[in-house]
C-alpha cells in the first residue's frame, strides 16, 4: 500500500508539502499541486483520514448516540448532518436502544477511533463521571433532548414543559372536569420530567393522572399501555403521550379495545401527518432546528477549545397549526372558475382544489394559459366585464394596470373580520399592497431573485487554490456582477481546462420576461434608469451601457441552447451538477421535481443575495371578479388556501403560498434554502419603473418590456453593440411616450 512518502518521492516534493495539500492548506503552489495529484493518481493513493484523525492532523470525526431513529430523533439527525456535512465532519451514528450498557460500549468505541466530539441523548444522567472522564481526553460533548449536568455540559433541549402546559390548558378550557391521562417515560430523564411539570402546572391536582412507563423494550411498552387503557375506569377522553411511539401504541390499543380516546402526541417535524392517524393529534417540535443548533454548538466548542461556552439552549415548539377552515355547515354545490398562468403554483392549487371539493362541495375549475396568452385574455375579460371567470391570476408587474381596471371585488370587510392579512409576513403585505386601496388581491406567490451556488465547489481547497492563482483573490460567492462574470469565466472549461464544469453559469434570453429579469438587476446595480426624474429617456446612458456589457459578457460563458431556458430549466442544470451557479427567482427552485433518479446536488446548494443586492421582486396574486355570482365561495377558497396546513401542503406540491408559516418551517427550509432570504429580503425587491406618456398615463408594461428585450437580445447574441442596441431602445420608448405607438391606458 502506497504511503504519503511514496507520493512525495514521485512528485519530487517534501512530505510536508504533500501533507499541506491533503489538509487543504492554500499555500501550496499550483505546479506542485499538479505534481502531487499526478503522483497520487499513478499510485492510486487514497488519504487515510482515519489515521490522520488518530494522529491529530485533521480531527473531524463526530460520534452521534441516539436511542433510535423514531421521531423526533430522525429529524434531529437530519438537522445534525445537514450542518456537520457542510463543515466536512465525518459522523458515526450509534443507536443505544435506551440501554446504558450499549451506551458505554459505544462511547469507548468512539474514543478509540479518535472522535473529537460526541452529540448524544443520554440514557442515564448519573453516567456523568464517564462523560467527564472522556472529556478530559479532549472529547467535547453536546447533549440533546435529555439534560446532563448543571452547567457542566452543553445541552440543547425542547421546551416540553411549556408545550404540555399549553395542551393541557387548552383541554381544560374546553371542559374543566375533563378526564385526562398522561403517559410519560422515566422521570430520571429531564424531557419526561418536564412533561410532568407542565401538566401539573396546568392541573395542580393531576398527579394521579400521570402514568410512568419505565420499560424500554417495545413489547413491554405495548403491554404496559394495554394494561393501562384496559383498566382505566372510566376511560379518559384524552391521553397526552410524551412520544409518538407511545401515541401510536395508544391508537393501536384503542382500536383493539374499541375505545374512543383522543391521543395527543409530542412529535418532531412531521406535524402535517396529524390527520393520517385517526384520533391522534400531533404537536410539532422543531427537531431539525435542534439538530442544527447542536451541530453549531459542537463546532463552536471545537473551534474555541480554550474558552468553551457551556450552556443550555431551549428550542421552542412549533405553533399549533390551524386546521382547514370552511365556513358554513352545509356543502356548497357551486362551481368557481379560475383563469390562471400554467405553472407549478397553479398546478399545486389545482391538486389541493380536489381536497377542497371533498370538504365543502365547491368545484374549482382551472383554465391555464401561457404567459403572453394569459395577459391577452385578461385584457379581453376586463374590457368586456366578463363573468366567464370568477378568479383571475396575474403577475406582479401587471398590478398597477390590472387594479386600474376596477374589476376586482373589495374584500376589506371580510379580510378584517378574519384577520387574514396577518397570515402573510409584514414584508409581503408591504410589497404587494402598496398599490391596493382596499383588499382586492391575495398573493399566491412571492419571491425575489437569489443566487444559488454549489457550496461544496466554492469551498473546495483545490478549486480555491486554482482561483487564487488565476485571479489573485479568494473565491467566494460574487457580491458584484463584475465578480459574477469573473467566476463564470473561471468555471468555463474553454477558459480554464481544469474546471470541474463545462460552463460557468446559465442565463435566460426568453423574450421579454427572461431578458428583462437578467438585465434590470444589473441596470440597478450599475445605477442605470430607463427615464430620469424629468421623464427623459436615458436608457442609453453610460450606466446602462455598462450593465448591458456585463450581461453580454455573462452570455459568453453559458451552454449553447440555454438562451431559451426558463429558470426552472436553469435551476435543474444546477441541481444536476452541470453548472456551478445561477441566479433567478427563488420560487422556481423546486428540487423535489428532479429527485426521481437520486442524483441531484440539492444538499450542496446554498442561496445568497444576487450580486449588487438589488433583486427584482416577483410574484403572482389572485383577484376575485366583482361581477362574479360566487364572490363568497371564491373568498372561502382563497382563505382555505392560506390556512397553515394547506399552505405547507401547497409548498410540498411545488407551489409557493407566501405565508408566515411556510417561511418559518424548518422542515421546508431543508429543501428550500432560500425561504429565509425571501422572507427577510423581499422588501429589497424592486419593481419595474412605471413609464408615463405625455398625457401622464402609464404605458403598458409589456410594450416597454418588448422594446427593451428586443434590443438586449441583439446585444447578447453579438448582432449589435450594446451602445447601438440601447440607442434603438431609447428611440422606441421615446415613441411610446410621445403617443406614436399603442399605450396601455
Amino acid at each position: 500500500m502506497s504511503t504519503i512518502k511514496d507520493v512525495a518521492r514521485i512528485a519530487g516534493v517534501s512530505v510536508g508539502t504533500v501533507s499541506n495539500f491533503l489538509n487543504g492548506k492554500e499555500n501550496v503552489k499550483e505546479e506542485k499541486v499538479q505534481l502531487i495529484k499526478q503522483a497520487m493518481e499513478s499510485l492510486d493513493y487514497r488519504p487515510n483520514y482515519m489515521a490522520q484523525n488518530l494522529k491529530g492532523m485533521k480531527r473531524k470525526i463526530i460520534g452521534i448516540l441516539f436511542p433510535n431513529l423514531d421521531e423526533p430523533y430522525n429529524d434531529i439527525y437530519k438537522g445534525l448532518t445537514e450542518y456537520l456535512d457542510m463543515k466536512d465532519f465525518i459522523t458515526v451514528l450509534k443507536l443505544t436502544q435506551n440501554n446504558i450498557v450499549l451506551e458505554n460500549q459505544f462511547l469507548d468505541q468512539l474514543v478509540n477511533i479518535g472522535a473529537v466530539g460526541i452529540i448524544m441523548v443520554s440514557n442515564d444522567a448519573a453516567n456523568i463521571k464517564k462523560y467527564k472522564k472522556i472529556e478530559k481526553k479532549g472529547v467535547s460533548f453536546v447533549f440533546v433532548e435529555r439534560k446532563v449536568g448543571q452547567g457542566s455540559f452543553s445541552n440543547v433541549l425542547f421546551e416540553n414543559k411549556d408545550l404540555v402546559y399549553d395542551i393541557t390548558a387548552g383541554l381544560l378550557q374546553e371542559n374543566p372536569d375533563v378526564n385526562i391521562k398522561v403517559l410519560l417515560g422515566k422521570q430520571e430523564f429531564s424531557n419526561e420530567k418536564d412533561c410532568a411539570e407542565g401538566y401539573l402546572a396546568a392541573r395542580e391536582s393531576g398527579k394521579g393522572d400521570i402514568e410512568v412507563i419505565k420499560e424500554i423494550n417495545r413489547e413491554a411498552v405495548f403491554d404496559h399501555i394495554y394494561r393501562c387503557l384496559m383498566y382505566f375506569d372510566p376511560k379518559p377522553a384524552h391521553v397526552i403521550a410524551s412520544s409518538v411511539e407511545f401515541a401510536k401504541i395508544c391508537v393501536e390499543v384503542c382500536n383493539i379495545l374499541k375505545a374512543d380516546i383522543c391521543i395527543h402526541a409530542l412529535a418532531g417535524e412531521k406535524w402535517y401527518m396529524t390527520d393520517i392517524q385517526k384520533n391522534m393529534v400531533q404537536y410539532g417540535r422543531n427537531a431539525i432546528l435542534m439538530g442544527k443548533q447542536a451541530g453549531e454548538k459542537m463546532n463552536e466548542l471545537l473551534s474555541h477549545r480554550n474558552l468553551p461556552e457551556r450552556n443550555t439552549i431551549y428550542i421552542k415548539s412549533k405553533k399549533n397549526y390551524s386546521i382547514s377552515e370552511v365556513s358554513g355547515n352545509e356543502k356548497s354545490r357551486k362551481k368557481i372558475r379560475i383563469l390562471a398562468y400554467k405553472c407549478d403554483a397553479s398546478n399545486a392549487l389545482k391538486k389541493l382544489a380536489a381536497s377542497y371539493r371533498k370538504q365543502c362541495g365547491t368545484e374549482v375549475e382551472f383554465h391555464e394559459l401561457g404567459y403572453t396568452k394569459l395577459r391577452e385574455q385578461l385584457k379581453k375579460e376586463f374590457a368586456a366585464q366578463s363573468r366567464e371567470y370568477d378568479i383571475y391570476m396575474f403577475d406582479l408587474p401587471w398590478m398597477g394596470s390590472v387594479l386600474s381596471k376596477n374589476v376586482f371585488a373589495d374584500l376589506s370587510k371580510e379580510v378584517k373580520e378574519d384577520n387574514l392579512l396577518r397570515r402573510y409576513p409584514k414584508t409581503i403585505v408591504k410589497a404587494f399592497y402598496r398599490f391596493d386601496r382596499g383588499v382586492h388581491i391575495f398573493p399566491i406567490i412571492a419571491t425575489t431573485q437569489v443566487l444559488l451556488y454549489r457550496k461544496d465547489i466554492f469551498t473546495n481547497p483545490d478549486v480555491k487554490s486554482q482561483f487564487m492563482n488565476m485571479y489573485g483573490y479568494e473565491l467566494s460567492p460574487p457580491g458584484t456582477w463584475s465578480n459574477f462574470n469573473t467566476i463564470a469565466e473561471f468555471f468555463d472549461r474553454s477558459v480554464n481546462p481544469r474546471s470541474p464544469f463545462r460552463y460557468g453559469t446559465a442565463a435566460s434570453a426568453l423574450e421579454p420576461i427572461g431578458l428583462i429579469n437578467e438585465f434590470l438587476p444589473r441596470q440597478w446595480a450599475f445605477h442605470g434608469q430607463i427615464t430620469d426624474r424629468w421623464g427623459k429617456v436615458v436608457i442609453d446612458s453610460e450606466e446602462n451601457v455598462k450593465a448591458l456589457e456585463n450581461l453580454t459578457a455573462t452570455f459568453e460563458h453559458i451552454p449553447e441552447g440555454t438562451e431559451g431556458y426558463f429558470w426552472d430549466e436553469i435551476f435543474e442544470m444546477l441541481l444536476r451538477g452541470e453548472i456551478p451557479m445561477a441566479q433567478g427567482f427563488a420560487s422556481h427552485y423546486q428540487p423535489g421535481k428532479y429527485s426521481v433518479e437520486g442524483n441531484t446536488y440539492e444538499k450542496y446548494i446554498e442561496a445568497v443575495p444576487v450580486p449588487g443586492h438589488r433583486p427584482m421582486l416577483g410574484g403572482w396574486a389572485l383577484g376575485i371578479n366583482k361581477f362574479s355570482e360566487n364572490i363568497k365561495e371564491c373568498y372561502e377558497f382563497i382563505k382555505w388556501n392560506l390556512n397553515d396546513k394547506t399552505a405547507i401542503l401547497n409548498m410540498r406540491l411545488c407551489g409557493c403560498v407566501p405565508t408566515t408559516t411556510v417561511f418559518q418551517d424548518d422542515t421546508l427550509k431543508l429543501s428550500y434554502p432560500w425561504l429565509n432570504m425571501v422572507n427577510e429580503k423581499v422588501e429589497l425587491g424592486r419593481l419595474r419603473e412605471e413609464i408615463m406618456d405625455r398625457e401622464k398615463r402609464i404605458i403598458n408594461t409589456e410594450l416597454i418590456d418588448d422594446a427593451i428585450s428586443g434590443g438586449i437580445k441583439k446585444a447578447v447574441l453579438k448582432k449589435e453593440s450594446p451602445q447601438k442596441a440601447l440607442g434603438k431602445i431609447r428611440d422606441e420608448i421615446s415613441q411610446l411616450i410621445s403617443g406614436k405607438s399603442e399605450t396601455a391606458q
